[in-house]
């Protein structure tokens, strides 16, 4: 249960990053130039994200932390 519940937080990540850019709510960098088509470019753009930086853009773009440090 643990696994699936942390699976479904990082693909709600996803595809919370897949909106937010796919409908203007967030600037995609210029190095992630549509080659072939805007939809492709973001979706190549979030795949070579690490995950410290999708989680940190996740944030910035929607204010909730889906996986709060436990320090």
């Amino acid at each position: 249960p643990q696994v699936m519940a942390t699976t479904e937080r990082a693909q709600g990540v996803v595809g919370d990053l897949f909106s937010a850019y796919a409908d203007g709510t967030a600037e995609l960098p210029p190095t992630a130039a549509p080659r072939q088509g805007r939809l492709r470019a973001i979706a190549d753009h979030i795949a070579g994200m690490t995950d410290r930086y999708a989680l940190r853009e996740h944030r910035r773009l929607t204010g909730r932390d889906v996986f709060p440090r436990k320090d």
